[in-house]
């Protein structure tokens, strides 16, 4: 029995070893783990915007004319590069999704040149908004992840990149607005024969001063109906000033539902 035992022994241990060999040939050869595209996409990125300053800057020297397929030349430049990382894993997720942003951005203006015509206020509306939008990431990638172009290519991304700061700036200021407007609670005060005031005591807390600043009041009645719209404002109001919104109605409103109409930003 103990001749048996130990043959078994041996035969047992030679499936194992038989089975770890057939694991290991299984294993891709010389495999690290996943083929992560974050120390690639910089150099394809780069790469697109180049080729599109180049093509933009050749068919302006040969006098092409600006019309849908000219739009569609260099941004296609840009979408041959970018669009093979949308199947690529990405170890760093906030570099993935402004990758796979900048390509939907890529490819909403190629979509745009054929919706339409390049010389329509439609088509310049929605190009400039494009064009903000698609400077931000260009932005986010100059300054986290490195991207960098060639000498000659360099004052065009410059270009961008100052666009991009007006862009953020811009933005940061209309979230600051609406935050400080959402803030704002009026009180109602009943002045007889049908009139009513609307008062609301408020300190500019958004950090900047204000040459100019209005506000919408949507005045609701008991069942939710917005009956009413009445205005106030201030001819200026700095940063950390207190000052009092009044406006004049005729509802005795249950819900005030405040917005900003407009503002103007003192330098």
């Amino acid at each position: 029995m103990k001749g048996f035992s130990k043959v078994f022994g041996i035969f047992i241990s030679l499936l194992l070893a038989m089975s770890l060999s057939a694991c290991a040939s299984d294993a891709p050869s010389g495999s690290e783990g996943p083929d992560y595209a974050d120390d690639e996409v910089m150099a394809s990125i780069a790469q697109g915007l180049e080729n599109r300053f180049d093509t933009a800057d050749a068919q302006d020297a040969a006098g092409a004319e600006v019309n849908a397929e000219y739009y569609a030349n260099v941004i296609n430049e840009e979408l041959d590069q970018v669009l093979p990382y949308r199947d690529r894993q990405f170890e760093d997720s906030d570099l993935q999704e402004a990758v796979l942003s900048y390509a939907n951005i890529l490819e909403d203006s190629l979509e745009l040149t054929e919706t339409y015509p390049v010389d329509s206020i439609e088509f310049l509306d929605e190009w400039t908004a494009l064009y903000n939008e698609r400077t931000v990431p260009l932005q986010q990638f100059v300054n986290d992840y490195h991207l960098t172009v060639d000498e000659a290519h360099q004052d065009t991304l410059d270009e961008l990149l100052v666009n991009a700061n007006a862009v953020t700036q811009r933005t940061q200021t209309e979230d600051a607005v609406n935050a400080l407007a959402g803030s704002i609670t009026f009180e109602q005060q009943d002045d007889g024969y049908g009139s009513y005031t609307y008062i609301a005591t408020v300190e500019n807390t958004s950090g900047i001063n204000f040459g100019s600043f209005g506000l919408v009041l949507a005045l609701y009645d008991d069942d939710g109906v917005r009956v009413e719209e009445t205005y106030a404002s201030v001819s200026s109001w700095a940063a950390g000033e207190t000052v009092r919104f009044e406006a004049y109605g005729t509802t005795g409103a249950t819900q005030i539902k405040v917005s900003v109409d407009y503002y103007e930003v003192e330098e």
